[in-house]
């Protein structure tokens, strides 16, 4: 859980455009304040898209009966990861439609019964369930662009343009950590073949050999 309330939030971006700041976001607390939740849902969004470690799931879909693969609410985006091929032996690829998955090879939102279908699902979770440097990062690019849409000034705009470069690169390097993946347990099937190759009777195989070249 994150420690920004939505509360100051909002309150950091009306304070980047010079104005007054609110008690609550209840009871009819302005226009300005409207816009600036509305700035923050959508930048929460676009940040959230690209998927974290905690917002982006693969989920096993087995239907009883033939029909719709149905995707839990909030569902941002979502995508076939099992293979499957159609009659004709082209691979089904499946996204996310109205909350449901869709076959775009068969176009159709129908699923056959008793098949593991494996989704990888992206959500859009709630403010408070954000992390505090995911919180940092979206409010940064949320109080730049509201500063552009209502004051427009130019030196503002490039101050917090650096504060937007910080708190974005924190966000990506907290999620990273998150993810626990690095150069030496991520990558394509060659990185870790060429990461892990090893040979002589005097390599332990359990370790990988930093690029060396072979002994003979």
């Amino acid at each position: 859980m994150g420690q920004i309330t939505r509360l100051d939030a909002v309150n950091q971006m009306l304070l980047s455009a010079g104005e007054s700041l609110v008690a609550d976001l209840e009871n009819n607390s302005g226009v300005d304040t409207e816009l600036a939740e509305f700035i923050l849902d959508q930048t929460s969004q676009d940040y959230q898209l690209r998927g974290l470690a905690n917002n982006r799931f693969v989920k096993k879909f087995r239907l009883t009966t033939a029909g719709e693969i149905v995707l839990p609410e909030d569902t941002m985006a979502a995508e076939l990861t099992s293979n499957h091929t159609d009659t004709d032996g082209n691979v089904i690829i499946g996204i996310d439609r109205q909350l449901r998955l869709f076959n775009i090879t068969d176009n159709t939102l129908d699923w056959k019964k008793d098949t593991d279908y494996h989704v990888e699902i992206i959500f859009n979770l709630p403010w408070l369930d954000l992390s505090t440097p995911s919180q940092r990062a979206i409010l940064a690019t949320a109080q730049r662009q509201y500063q552009l849409i209502v004051q427009g000034d130019d030196i503002s705009d490039r101050y917090l343009g650096e504060v937007e470069a910080l708190h974005r690169a924190r966000g990506r390097a907290s999620d990273i950590n998150d993810r626990r993946r690095t150069v030496f347990s991520s990558g394509s099937n060659i990185m870790q073949q060429a990461l892990n190759r090893v040979s002589g009777v005097n390599n332990d195989p359990s370790r990988f050999r930093y690029w060396r070249g072979k002994r003979s």
